[in-house]
């Protein structure tokens, strides 16, 4: 029987023992290898008890006949999810697909199950999918490269005809796989499994072959199709976070260039024109000097200084609207005060010497 535990506790300590927790927290009871050869599994229909079977050793060709079981009947399975899941027998159920990367191997593809792989499809946006044709397909194999990204995977369809198909992106299909695949691998080695075989006779056994899964099929699609769509979204939701965020670091960034651009043109002119204004006053302490001599009458000196003053305020002026006027200009959507300004500028100066 299974229940709800908190999955994350259980998940840092490793599962309980005799048991196994599903990705959605369910907690499923396991049976543990025997040292002894447990007779083929033989379905009693008088009391439709099932004996625990000990998990068969099989051959090449008993190999890949099992893995066209599970190709041909990847569908009916998925049909059966609910069921599978409930007993670990039938989740813990070989699968003899063997999926690898070019460089690490086979490392984290190893002894996938059925249970693995239903829960793959299920949360694995783009495992399961429907093709431009309408067509249904379920991933199957994954092999490709962790450094180029370039991979050649399998899918089957509906019809039990397979294909050869790229990812895009590849690290997402590997790495939800091998973390379902990783999670069961002590449980795996520790309790009883059926063959692909004998799931597929307990299923007939219980549906006693009258059961037409198309609705079911057309349910599980449909869940898989909506959750994919919903982790699209949700993963463009946090796209557009990102971007939103990189948008406003990139804002802020040229903001803090023209602060710096518009007060660094500031200090220039000021510094110019600082030069120019004591030039000319000191043009006035000549005159004055010049006057005191006799050098100059009171008319002629008057009319030099005031040509000398007009030049200041002109160029007191210039520093004037530079501060008032371009600043609009610089800042029109966010116009500043001069002093804010100034201030932030120094303050921004100040943390890039820092820095």
């Amino acid at each position: 029987m299974d229940s709800m535990i908190d999955i994350n506790e259980n998940m840092m300590n490793g599962f309980p023992d005799g048991k196994i927790i599903l990705l959605d927290g369910k907690v499923v009871d396991c049976y543990p290898r025997a040292d002894v050869h447990f007779e083929s599994l033989i379905l009693s229909e008088e009391n439709g008890q099932q004996p625990s079977p000990k998990e068969p050793t099989l051959a090449d060709k008993e190999r890949e006949a099992d893995k066209e079981r599970f190709i041909k009947n990847a569908f009916f399975f998925l049909a059966h999810k609910e069921r599978i899941l409930t007993d670990s027998r039938m989740f813990l159920c070989p699968v003899p697909i063997q999926s690898g990367m070019s460089i690490s191997g086979t490392s984290g593809f190893e002894k996938p199950t059925l249970g693995v792989y239903l829960q793959w499809w299920e949360t694995c946006a783009g495992a399961v999918f429907t093709d431009k044709n309408r067509r249904r397909g379920l991933l199957f194999k994954l092999s490709g490269s962790s450094l180029s990204g370039h991979n050649i995977c399998s899918v089957v369809y509906e019809d039990g005809t397979t294909k050869n198909m790229e990812l895009r992106p590849f690290k997402d299909y590997r790495d939800s796989f091998i973390h379902i695949n990783n999670t069961y691998m002590s449980a795996k080695q520790k309790y009883q499994a059926y063959s692909l075989r004998q799931v597929l006779d307990i299923l007939d056994y219980e549906e006693e072959g009258d059961l037409d899964y198309a609705h079911t099929i057309n349910e599980q699609m449909q869940s898989y199709e909506i959750s994919s769509l919903k982790e699209l979204l949700h993963n463009l939701m946090i796209r557009n976070e990102e971007l939103e965020h990189r948008n406003k670091e990139l804002e802020k960034a040229l903001f803090d260039e023209r602060v710096l651009h518009f007060y660094d043109r500031y200090k220039d002119l000021e510094k110019r024109i600082s030069s120019e204004v004591e030039q000319l006053h000191q043009q006035k302490r000549n005159l004055k000097m010049a006057l005191q001599r006799g050098d100059y009458n009171n008319q002629d000196y008057e009319r030099q200084v005031n040509a000398i003053n007009l030049h200041i305020k002109e160029a007191e002026q210039e520093l004037t609207e530079y501060k008032e006027g371009v600043i609009h200009k610089v800042f029109p959507e966010n116009v500043q005060t001069f002093w804010r300004i100034e201030e932030y500028a120094k303050k921004l100066r100040a943390y890039r010497t820092y820095q």
